[in-house]
């Protein structure tokens, strides 16, 4: 996998990998684009490679867009929270 603006955090024994990507909507009646930001998410067993299709979850942003780049990054990290807490179950 490519270093790109990839960040990285450990939870629970897990990295979440978090890519933040700027997209250009045209909206109707103004003038210009605007820009706004989605997502990518790996998860994988710490110290994995993500790029190994076989051991990494996978999700993106979709149609969900946000106005910034933080407000993507903080959706993001919480996406990823939330798929290792439903791939390991409940905190005991």
């Amino acid at each position: 996998m490519q270093q790109d603006d990839w960040r990285v955090e450990g939870y629970r024994g897990m990295d979440a990998y978090v890519l933040v990507t700027s997209q250009h909507d045209a909206v109707a009646g103004s003038v210009g684009d605007t820009q706004t930001w989605g997502y990518e998410v790996r998860v994988s067993q710490e110290g994995m490679d993500p790029a190994d299709a076989g051991d990494t979850e996978r999700l993106a942003s979709g149609a969900h867009v946000f106005a910034t780049r933080h407000a993507a990054e903080v959706a993001a990290f919480a996406a990823a929270y939330a798929l290792i807490d439903k791939l390991i179950g409940p905190v005991r």
